[in-house]
């Protein structure tokens, strides 16, 4: 099996490109929900060190700021999709239920965890596969690119991300804007 971190340069049609690698049309769909908000430290730092992994990595992701302050100095629709995702239950709480645990990472419509879940998927080389859509998100079971639910675990990949928002949320390839 080829590399999964690698995929096609922008210029390239959808597809595989001349290595056989995936293009970033194909790889699944990655938001990180955070807070700039530094009066909770460590919060603030542990999605520093989130975004700063998938920076690192070139991943292209979705970057949703939780704090509210920010979203109503921007004109990005962060806070609308945060409380769109909480009806429909896709986001993870913290302990007692009330507060959406920060930060966050979801793959392809299911929450896999903070930058601890995503700093051993790293470790362990499963962020790749998952990324490449060769490995559940939820259950870590193989399965093929195409699939739309799993197998194993019956759960379903999505997109969470509605195309209307697509240019009024922050969209990051290496910690600059990208389309």
């Amino acid at each position: 099996m080829s590399d999964p971190s690698q995929v096609a340069d922008p210029g390239e049609e959808p597809g595989l490109n001349k290595q056989g690698t995936q293009t970033a049309e194909q790889l699944a769909e990655v938001v990180l929900i955070t807070t700039s908000f530094g009066g909770i430290k460590q919060k603030f730092f542990s999605s520093k060190r989130a975004q700063h992994l998938l920076d690192c990595k070139g991943l292209v992701y979705y970057h949703i700021d939780a704090n509210k302050d920010i979203s109503k100095a921007t004109d990005f629709k962060d806070i609308e999709l945060l409380d769109s995702w909480k009806a429909q239950s896709i986001l993870k709480f913290s302990k007692n239920g009330e507060v959406v645990h920060l930060p966050q990472v979801i793959i392809d419509g299911i929450p896999i965890g903070d930058e601890k879940v995503l700093q051993d998927l790293e470790d362990d080389g499963d962020l790749d596969y998952m990324i490449a859509r060769l490995l559940c998100p939820s259950c870590l079971s193989d399965k093929t690119a195409d699939l739309v639910q799993c197998d194993k675990c019956k759960v379903e990949y999505r997109n969470i991300v509605p195309p209307e928002y697509v240019g009024s949320i922050r969209k990051l390839c290496q910690g600059v804007a990208c389309e």
